[in-house]
């Protein structure tokens, strides 16, 4: 199957992927918040407002669409390097979240372009705040 190896300064953190049908998205945002946001050294503490996800839908399960998350990191700091390798596996970790999604039923899984910016999204989920 196709596996995405998350990486963090040389660490690998998840080997992530779903067997059959699903979702997997890699989310790296910042908001800043305040004057002088964007002016940080690189010997200051994690950055407020940046943090890297890994997650999506595995829409495997007979029962139902299931939402899973490997990564939640929000201890970055300027200099970081992450990255992302595409593997080939027989096997990926266990999510360290996986709960059943809200909305649709089990094989229902659609994806339906952003109204605000056009990458896909799937059908049914509600935009975060």
């Amino acid at each position: 199957m196709l596996g995405f190896e998350i990486w963090k300064n040389g660490e690998k953190l998840a080997t992530a992927g779903v067997n059959e049908n699903g979702v997997i998205s890699f989310m790296l945002t910042w908001v800043g918040k305040g004057a002088g946001a964007p002016f940080l050294l690189a010997d200051g503490p994690a950055i407020e407002g940046l943090d890297l996800r890994v997650g999506g839908i595995d829409a495997s399960d007979p029962a139902g669409e299931q939402s899973v998350e490997w990564i939640e990191d929000t201890g970055l700091h300027i200099g970081d390097d992450i990255r992302i390798k595409l593997v080939s596996t027989d096997a990926v970790d266990a999510p360290a979240r996986r709960e059943p999604t809200e909305g649709l039923p089990a094989g229902q899984l659609r994806f339906l372009p952003c109204t605000n910016c056009g990458a896909p999204r799937i059908a049914g989920a509600t935009p975060s705040e």
